[in-house]
Protein backbone atom coordinates (compact mmCIF):
# COMPACT_ATOMS: atom_id res chain seq x y z
CA UNK A 1 0.00 0.00 0.00
CA UNK A 2 1.01 3.28 -0.68
CA UNK A 3 -0.53 6.89 0.87
CA UNK A 4 -3.92 6.84 2.48
CA UNK A 5 -4.40 3.12 2.43
CA UNK A 6 -4.31 3.14 -1.69
CA UNK A 7 -2.28 0.62 -3.96
CA UNK A 8 0.21 1.46 -5.87
CA UNK A 9 -1.42 0.39 -8.94
CA UNK A 10 -4.81 2.97 -7.83
CA UNK A 11 -1.90 6.24 -7.41
CA UNK A 12 -0.87 5.35 -11.07
CA UNK A 13 -3.91 5.06 -12.57
CA UNK A 14 -5.17 8.07 -10.92
CA UNK A 15 -1.51 10.07 -12.14
CA UNK A 16 -1.96 8.61 -15.69
CA UNK A 17 -5.49 9.77 -16.02
CA UNK A 18 -4.83 13.07 -14.49
CA UNK A 19 -1.87 13.46 -16.95
CA UNK A 20 -4.22 12.46 -19.98
CA UNK A 21 -6.70 15.11 -18.99
CA UNK A 22 -4.23 17.89 -18.53
CA UNK A 23 -2.15 16.95 -21.18
CA UNK A 24 -4.94 17.67 -23.66
CA UNK A 25 -6.12 20.73 -22.26
CA UNK A 26 -2.77 22.05 -22.57
CA UNK A 27 -2.20 21.19 -26.30
CA UNK A 28 -5.58 22.93 -26.73
CA UNK A 29 -4.61 26.04 -24.83
CA UNK A 30 -1.33 26.39 -26.28
CA UNK A 31 -1.45 24.90 -30.15
CA UNK A 32 -1.21 28.29 -31.19
CA UNK A 33 1.09 29.50 -29.94
CA UNK A 34 3.68 26.35 -30.36
CA UNK A 35 3.03 27.03 -34.40
CA UNK A 36 3.96 30.69 -33.57
CA UNK A 37 7.27 29.23 -31.96
CA UNK A 38 8.21 26.46 -34.05
CA UNK A 39 7.41 29.06 -36.98
CA UNK A 40 10.23 31.51 -35.25
CA UNK A 41 12.58 29.20 -34.34
CA UNK A 42 12.91 27.53 -37.83
CA UNK A 43 11.18 29.45 -40.99
CA UNK A 44 14.04 32.15 -42.55
CA UNK A 45 10.75 34.13 -43.41
CA UNK A 46 9.71 34.86 -39.89
CA UNK A 47 13.39 36.00 -38.78
CA UNK A 48 12.91 39.45 -36.56
CA UNK A 49 8.64 38.75 -36.21
CA UNK A 50 6.63 39.29 -33.47
CA UNK A 51 4.58 36.38 -31.53
CA UNK A 52 1.48 38.21 -32.78
CA UNK A 53 3.41 39.18 -36.86
CA UNK A 54 3.63 35.36 -37.21
CA UNK A 55 0.01 34.68 -35.45
CA UNK A 56 -1.87 37.20 -37.79
CA UNK A 57 0.39 36.35 -41.28
CA UNK A 58 -0.29 32.68 -40.79
CA UNK A 59 -3.89 33.06 -40.04
CA UNK A 60 -4.12 35.93 -42.93
CA UNK A 61 -2.60 34.03 -45.14
CA UNK A 62 -3.43 29.96 -44.70
CA UNK A 63 -6.58 30.64 -42.82
CA UNK A 64 -7.14 30.17 -38.70
CA UNK A 65 -7.24 26.60 -38.95
CA UNK A 66 -3.50 27.37 -39.70
CA UNK A 67 -2.66 28.28 -36.27
CA UNK A 68 -3.79 24.59 -35.54
CA UNK A 69 -1.16 22.43 -37.97
CA UNK A 70 0.27 19.49 -36.76
CA UNK A 71 -2.42 19.26 -33.63
CA UNK A 72 -4.57 16.31 -33.57
CA UNK A 73 -1.18 13.89 -33.79
CA UNK A 74 -0.22 15.53 -30.60
CA UNK A 75 -3.37 15.95 -28.81
CA UNK A 76 -4.12 12.34 -28.30
CA UNK A 77 -0.08 11.50 -28.22
CA UNK A 78 0.49 14.35 -25.95
CA UNK A 79 -1.87 13.34 -23.71
CA UNK A 80 -0.59 9.91 -23.38
CA UNK A 81 2.95 10.97 -23.21
CA UNK A 82 1.58 13.10 -20.42
CA UNK A 83 -0.28 10.52 -18.74
CA UNK A 84 3.29 8.58 -19.02
CA UNK A 85 5.24 11.28 -17.33
CA UNK A 86 2.75 12.43 -14.56
CA UNK A 87 2.85 8.41 -14.05
CA UNK A 88 6.60 7.20 -13.86
CA UNK A 89 7.33 10.57 -11.88
CA UNK A 90 4.36 9.82 -9.21
CA UNK A 91 5.96 6.34 -9.27
CA UNK A 92 9.42 6.81 -9.00
CA UNK A 93 9.39 9.78 -6.29
CA UNK A 94 7.64 7.80 -4.07
CA UNK A 95 10.16 4.67 -4.74
CA UNK A 96 12.66 6.96 -3.80
CA UNK A 97 10.72 8.07 -0.53
CA UNK A 98 11.54 4.54 0.99
CA UNK A 99 15.25 5.32 0.46
CA UNK A 100 17.21 7.68 2.57
CA UNK A 101 17.43 10.32 -0.54
CA UNK A 102 14.47 10.58 -0.58
CA UNK A 103 13.33 10.61 3.14
CA UNK A 104 16.56 13.29 4.06
CA UNK A 105 16.43 15.65 1.01
CA UNK A 106 12.90 15.19 -0.91
CA UNK A 107 13.52 17.74 -3.19
CA UNK A 108 16.62 16.03 -5.03
CA UNK A 109 14.85 13.02 -5.00
CA UNK A 110 11.45 15.10 -6.99
CA UNK A 111 14.28 16.40 -9.44
CA UNK A 112 15.42 12.91 -10.02
CA UNK A 113 12.04 11.77 -10.72
CA UNK A 114 10.92 14.71 -13.01
CA UNK A 115 14.84 13.46 -15.09
CA UNK A 116 13.78 10.19 -15.12
CA UNK A 117 10.07 10.54 -16.29
CA UNK A 118 11.74 13.16 -18.79
CA UNK A 119 14.17 10.90 -20.41
CA UNK A 120 11.32 7.60 -20.30
CA UNK A 121 9.55 9.41 -22.64
CA UNK A 122 12.18 10.83 -25.13
CA UNK A 123 11.93 8.15 -27.83
CA UNK A 124 8.29 8.92 -28.24
CA UNK A 125 8.35 13.08 -27.71
CA UNK A 126 10.82 12.73 -30.58
CA UNK A 127 8.52 11.05 -33.32
CA UNK A 128 5.51 13.21 -32.16
CA UNK A 129 7.35 16.34 -32.38
CA UNK A 130 9.02 15.87 -35.43
CA UNK A 131 5.41 15.33 -37.27
CA UNK A 132 4.29 18.17 -35.69
CA UNK A 133 7.14 20.43 -36.56
CA UNK A 134 7.13 19.30 -40.00
CA UNK A 135 3.29 19.96 -40.65
CA UNK A 136 4.26 23.21 -38.78
CA UNK A 137 6.40 24.73 -41.37
CA UNK A 138 4.38 23.58 -43.94
CA UNK A 139 3.83 26.80 -45.46
CA UNK A 140 0.17 27.09 -47.94
CA UNK A 141 -1.54 30.37 -49.36
CA UNK A 142 -5.34 30.14 -48.04
CA UNK A 143 -5.31 27.27 -46.85
CA UNK A 144 -4.32 24.65 -49.64
CA UNK A 145 -3.75 21.86 -48.40
CA UNK A 146 -2.23 20.38 -51.75
CA UNK A 147 1.37 20.10 -51.02
CA UNK A 148 0.65 19.21 -47.11
CA UNK A 149 0.75 15.70 -46.21
CA UNK A 150 -0.85 14.08 -43.21
CA UNK A 151 0.57 12.73 -40.45
CA UNK A 152 0.27 9.12 -41.52
CA UNK A 153 1.41 10.18 -45.00
CA UNK A 154 4.65 12.62 -43.86
CA UNK A 155 5.97 9.22 -41.65
CA UNK A 156 5.33 7.06 -44.66
CA UNK A 157 7.22 9.21 -46.64
CA UNK A 158 10.07 9.66 -44.45
CA UNK A 159 10.69 5.86 -43.78
CA UNK A 160 10.65 5.30 -47.57
CA UNK A 161 13.27 7.68 -47.71
CA UNK A 162 15.65 7.48 -44.73
CA UNK A 163 14.43 3.93 -43.01
CA UNK A 164 12.65 3.62 -39.42
CA UNK A 165 15.87 5.07 -37.16
CA UNK A 166 16.20 8.74 -39.32
CA UNK A 167 12.31 8.70 -40.61
CA UNK A 168 10.87 8.37 -37.03
CA UNK A 169 13.73 9.55 -34.91
CA UNK A 170 15.55 12.35 -36.07
CA UNK A 171 16.70 14.91 -33.69
CA UNK A 172 16.48 12.43 -30.89
CA UNK A 173 20.04 13.21 -28.96
CA UNK A 174 18.62 16.81 -28.43
CA UNK A 175 15.17 16.07 -27.61
CA UNK A 176 16.64 13.70 -24.68
CA UNK A 177 18.76 16.67 -23.50
CA UNK A 178 15.40 18.96 -23.99
CA UNK A 179 13.21 16.64 -21.89
CA UNK A 180 15.54 15.16 -19.02
CA UNK A 181 16.39 18.12 -16.99
CA UNK A 182 13.69 19.93 -18.12
CA UNK A 183 11.12 17.99 -16.38
CA UNK A 184 13.60 17.61 -13.68
CA UNK A 185 13.41 21.94 -12.71
CA UNK A 186 9.40 21.19 -13.93
CA UNK A 187 8.19 19.52 -11.02
CA UNK A 188 10.82 21.08 -8.58
CA UNK A 189 9.38 24.67 -9.42
CA UNK A 190 6.36 24.01 -9.47
CA UNK A 191 5.86 21.56 -6.27
CA UNK A 192 7.61 24.80 -4.46
CA UNK A 193 5.80 27.33 -5.93
CA UNK A 194 2.72 26.04 -5.02
CA UNK A 195 3.89 25.33 -1.71
CA UNK A 196 4.77 28.63 -1.17
CA UNK A 197 1.62 30.74 -2.69
CA UNK A 198 -0.64 28.24 -0.59
CA UNK A 199 1.43 29.40 2.40
CA UNK A 200 0.91 32.84 1.33
CA UNK A 201 -3.24 31.86 1.77
CA UNK A 202 -3.97 32.21 -2.63
CA UNK A 203 -6.73 30.51 -3.61
CA UNK A 204 -6.16 26.48 -4.84
CA UNK A 205 -7.16 27.19 -8.79
CA UNK A 206 -4.74 30.10 -8.92
CA UNK A 207 -1.71 28.58 -6.86
CA UNK A 208 -2.37 25.66 -9.05
CA UNK A 209 -2.03 27.94 -12.69
CA UNK A 210 0.73 29.99 -11.71
CA UNK A 211 2.86 27.84 -10.33
CA UNK A 212 1.97 25.91 -13.42
CA UNK A 213 2.93 28.44 -15.74
CA UNK A 214 6.04 29.69 -13.74
CA UNK A 215 7.35 26.39 -14.00
CA UNK A 216 6.86 25.61 -17.76
CA UNK A 217 8.52 29.07 -17.82
CA UNK A 218 11.45 27.96 -16.21
CA UNK A 219 11.91 24.54 -17.19
CA UNK A 220 11.65 25.50 -21.13
CA UNK A 221 13.87 28.96 -20.58
CA UNK A 222 16.66 26.69 -19.62
CA UNK A 223 16.91 25.18 -22.47
CA UNK A 224 15.28 26.93 -25.43
CA UNK A 225 18.84 26.77 -26.81
CA UNK A 226 18.35 23.01 -27.08
CA UNK A 227 14.98 23.38 -28.08
CA UNK A 228 15.91 25.98 -30.87
CA UNK A 229 18.39 23.16 -32.66
CA UNK A 230 15.72 20.76 -31.97
CA UNK A 231 13.77 22.69 -34.46
CA UNK A 232 16.02 23.40 -36.83
CA UNK A 233 17.21 19.33 -36.67
CA UNK A 234 13.40 18.54 -37.37
CA UNK A 235 12.34 20.84 -39.61
CA UNK A 236 15.14 19.69 -42.29
CA UNK A 237 12.97 18.36 -45.34
CA UNK A 238 14.10 14.04 -46.47
CA UNK A 239 16.38 15.07 -49.15
CA UNK A 240 18.77 17.10 -46.37
CA UNK A 241 22.18 14.73 -45.98
CA UNK A 242 23.04 13.46 -42.68
CA UNK A 243 25.86 16.20 -42.12
CA UNK A 244 23.17 18.53 -42.09
CA UNK A 245 20.95 17.04 -39.69
CA UNK A 246 23.61 16.96 -37.16
CA UNK A 247 23.28 19.24 -34.06
CA UNK A 248 26.79 20.69 -34.45
CA UNK A 249 26.25 21.81 -38.25
CA UNK A 250 22.77 23.17 -36.92
CA UNK A 251 24.31 24.94 -34.63
CA UNK A 252 27.52 26.30 -36.29
CA UNK A 253 25.45 27.08 -39.43
CA UNK A 254 22.89 28.72 -37.08
CA UNK A 255 26.09 31.15 -35.48
CA UNK A 256 27.61 31.81 -38.76
CA UNK A 257 24.65 33.07 -40.53
CA UNK A 258 22.64 34.52 -37.10
CA UNK A 259 25.18 34.94 -34.83
CA UNK A 260 24.49 34.38 -31.48
CA UNK A 261 20.89 35.13 -31.39
CA UNK A 262 20.36 32.36 -33.27
CA UNK A 263 19.78 30.58 -29.60
CA UNK A 264 17.14 32.89 -28.80
CA UNK A 265 14.92 33.10 -31.88
CA UNK A 266 11.45 32.48 -31.01
CA UNK A 267 11.97 32.98 -27.41
CA UNK A 268 9.17 35.06 -26.28
CA UNK A 269 6.85 32.97 -28.28
CA UNK A 270 8.22 30.00 -26.13
CA UNK A 271 7.53 31.80 -23.24
CA UNK A 272 3.97 32.78 -23.70
CA UNK A 273 2.85 29.24 -24.90
CA UNK A 274 5.03 27.51 -21.70
CA UNK A 275 2.73 29.52 -19.29
CA UNK A 276 -0.23 29.32 -21.18
CA UNK A 277 0.18 25.18 -21.98
CA UNK A 278 1.67 24.44 -18.69
CA UNK A 279 -1.18 26.15 -16.67
CA UNK A 280 -3.84 24.44 -18.05
CA UNK A 281 -2.25 21.32 -17.79
CA UNK A 282 -1.12 21.66 -14.53
CA UNK A 283 -5.38 22.33 -13.46
CA UNK A 284 -6.39 19.76 -15.33
CA UNK A 285 -3.89 17.53 -13.64
CA UNK A 286 -4.92 18.40 -10.39
CA UNK A 287 -8.66 18.54 -11.18
CA UNK A 288 -8.77 14.88 -12.19
CA UNK A 289 -6.64 14.00 -9.33
CA UNK A 290 -9.21 15.40 -7.13
CA UNK A 291 -12.27 14.12 -8.95
CA UNK A 292 -10.59 10.38 -9.05
CA UNK A 293 -9.54 11.28 -4.98
CA UNK A 294 -13.15 12.27 -4.21
CA UNK A 295 -14.62 9.28 -5.94
CA UNK A 296 -12.15 7.06 -3.14
CA UNK A 297 -10.87 5.08 -6.15
CA UNK A 298 -8.75 2.76 -4.20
Amino acid sequence: MAENGRSDAALAARDFSGGTVGGMIGILAGHPLDTAKTRLQAMARFEGASTWQVLSQTASIEGPRALYKGMSFPLYSTAFLNAVVFCVQGATERLLQETDLGRDRPRVSGFIAGCVAGLVQSPLVCTVDLVKTQRQVQFSVGGSSSSALGPAGLMRQRVAALGVWQGCFQGLGTTALKESPSYGVYFLVYEETKRLLEARSWPVVASTLTAGGLAGCFSLGMIHPVDVVKSRIQSLPVEATAEERSAMHVISRGLRREGASFFLRGFSAAMQRAFVLNAATFGGFELAVYAWDSARIR
